[in-house]
């Protein structure tokens, strides 16, 4: 238990400190004070900085019981469809822009699975592909395409404009920015459209031209990230 609770308070304070400072800017040795322990003991369970961000690798679209039993009692079928997706909002949120600017630049280096839909989502996309089809047969969405291709679509959505976001410093609201997207994509009908209005085109064009230039440098830096100097044997 004392292990457990030693690891974990190294991991949350480290995490506070990436989100206040940049993960760039944290070392190993402002952990461990921090956190007051030695190096010694932060290399008796992680054997790096970025080894404290693994539990983020995977963003988990599984819902518990209590999130299924909100999305059967919904209002219809466009609000199942948008709680289906809460776990992944709820831990992009709580990542914060600098996390999941890390998960982006640890994606670019190597595929670890953050942004790809795989076999351990087909039980969240079976149920998301039957949501689908009793909206577009309720007429609650007009587009009437393949439910896998939308759920393609919604998926490369979600992707882009959380970099976007990212890139933005969290400049607008993602989830916000989200649903306006889903219910374009969707065609959803009026009368069930909630996102507040969104400039989605100035997403894109409204961010500060030199911080964009400046996170982008820093992104492509880190796809060939140099050591920490108070890494091991530094």
């Amino acid at each position: 238990m004392a292990e457990r609770n030693t690891k974990e308070r190294i991991k949350q304070i480290a995490l506070s400190l990436f989100r206040e400072k940049g993960f760039e800017n944290v070392t190993i040795n402002e952990i461990c004070k921090a956190s007051g322990v030695n190096k010694h003991t932060f290399y008796y369970y992680f054997k790096s900085k970025d080894d404290l961000l693994d539990d983020y690798h995977e963003i988990s679209y599984d819902i518990d019981t209590s999130s299924f039993v909100e999305i059967l009692n919904a209002e219809n079928f466009i609000e199942q469809l948008w709680f289906s997706y809460k776990p992944f909002f709820e831990r992009i949120n709580d990542s914060g822009t600098e996390i999941a600017r890390q998960l982006f630049i640890k994606n670019l280096n190597r595929d670890v699975g953050t942004f790809r839909l795989d076999d351990k989502r087909d039980s969240m996309l079976a149920l998301q592909q039957d949501i689908i089809k009793k909206a577009q047969a309720a007429g609650e969405m007009r587009n009437m395409s393949d439910p896998k291709m939308l759920l393609s679509l919604m998926h490369q959505l979600l992707m882009s404009t959380s970099f976007a976001w990212v890139m933005s410093g969290g400049g607008f609201s993602f989830e916000e920015a989200s649903r306006g997207e889903m219910e374009v994509l969707f065609d959803v009908k009026a009368e069930l459209r909630k996102a507040q209005h969104i400039n989605l085109d100035g997403i894109w064009r409204n961010w500060d031209r030199d911080g964009r230039r400046r996170k982008m440098r820093e992104m492509h830096k880190h796809c060939h990230p140099r050591r920490d100097p108070s890494e091991k044997g530094e």
